[in-house]
């Protein structure tokens, strides 16, 4: 059906192999969408758009209940996990970005649900929940190819689950530690991998599908990552017109919550911190790094979720242990309606 923006050649995809108009994108998104659509056909009062633009805000929700659940088991109080739902759902560019059909949140929900995963694994030992991380991350690969750059992040912080797991001690080398991880637990490690490899070789089927090619995604020479580097950090982290901060200035929380996880989970922070600074650095030399006609920095959208995780740590150190004196609770609550308000500006828009 895209052929009939075939007159706009390929600014609104690639011409195939077989003269057709594919769109760039990859099949993650419209994999989950598909259910949505068929339920728009057979219900046509309500509309196959209408009912096909719910995924962004259903799994946006689903973003904000893993949030939750990842506070109980980081040992936050419930009020804290309930308060950090909130500000990512309420505070940050999440919400107006369900309005629309961009990919960035399926790529939110995916990348935080692989991580979520991982910790319910590392806490109950059930392989389940690293097939489901394992398919998460799939889906998040198989919506933006470029996410195959934080493969290697959730395969360290395997090892490290893996590892505490095998109970190895300070003793050994990394090589033995590596070996042991791994092939002592070969059928966590094959219930993580095998949604991985599947999505993988769905993705080389899909370009090969529509450009005769297992590595041509169909995107165009002048879209590639040739910016202006350091022009791209200032502009996605402070810029005044696509500053993250600017959008998000609820996360600020997350400043003190680095103390919280440094004490607590600083594998799981370094981690965290990797995945964020890894986006952050690879899209400020894209060639658009601002995301084009969209609100704030949407290349970040999928960071937010961990950058939400950060603000609850912070919120449960400054207000659950009332660290804070009046003034500061009253510049939290300002913080707070100011990043609720901006979002209102984006919905309104």
């Amino acid at each position: 059906d895209s052929n009939q923006l075939l007159w706009m050649g390929n600014q609104q995809g690639n011409i195939g192999v077989d003269g057709n108009l594919y769109t760039r994108k990859g099949l993650g998104q419209v994999l989950l969408a598909a259910p949505l659509a068929w339920l728009g056909l057979v219900w046509p009062s309500v509309g196959i758009v209408h009912v096909a633009l719910l995924l962004n805000p259903l799994l946006t929700a689903w973003a904000g209940a893993l949030l939750f659940r990842a506070g109980r088991r980081l040992g936050w109080r419930r009020s804290t996990s309930i308060a950090t739902a909130l500000i990512f759902g309420l505070a940050t560019m999440a919400w107006p970005y369900t309005q629309g059909y961009f990919s960035d949140p399926v790529s939110a929900w995916g990348l935080l649900a692989a991580a979520y995963g991982m910790v319910a694994y590392a806490q109950s030992g059930r392989k389940h929940y690293l097939m489901g991380a394992g398919a998460a991350w799939g889906i998040a690969y198989l919506t933006r190819t470029i996410n195959l750059m934080t493969l290697p992040i959730y395969l360290v912080g395997l090892f490290f689950v893996l590892d505490a797991l095998t109970r190895q001690t300070a003793a050994n080398t990394w090589r033995a530690r590596l070996r042991a991880a791994f092939w002592q637990n070969w059928r966590p490690v094959v219930s993580f991998m095998l949604p991985v490899v599947a999505a993988g070789l769905l993705s080389l089927w899909w370009n090969w599908f529509r450009f005769g090619s297992l590595f041509d995604t169909g995107y165009v020479e002048s879209e590639s990552f040739s910016g202006d580097w350091l022009a791209g950090l200032f502009g996605l982290v402070a810029g005044p017109a696509r500053g993250y901060f600017w959008y998000n200035p609820a996360l600020l929380l997350g400043i003190a919550g680095l103390g919280w996880f440094w004490r607590h989970q600083r594998v799981l922070l370094i981690l965290l911190l990797t995945l964020v600074v890894l986006y952050v650095v690879v899209y400020a030399k894209w060639y658009m790094w601002h995301g084009g006609y969209s609100w704030g920095p949407r290349f970040l959208v999928p960071i937010t979720p961990f950058l939400a995780l950060l603000a609850g740590a912070g919120w449960q150190a400054l207000v659950e242990r009332r660290r804070l004196g009046l003034f500061g609770m009253a510049l939290t609550g300002a913080l707070l309606i100011w990043s609720v308000a901006v979002q209102w500006l984006g919905l309104l828009a």
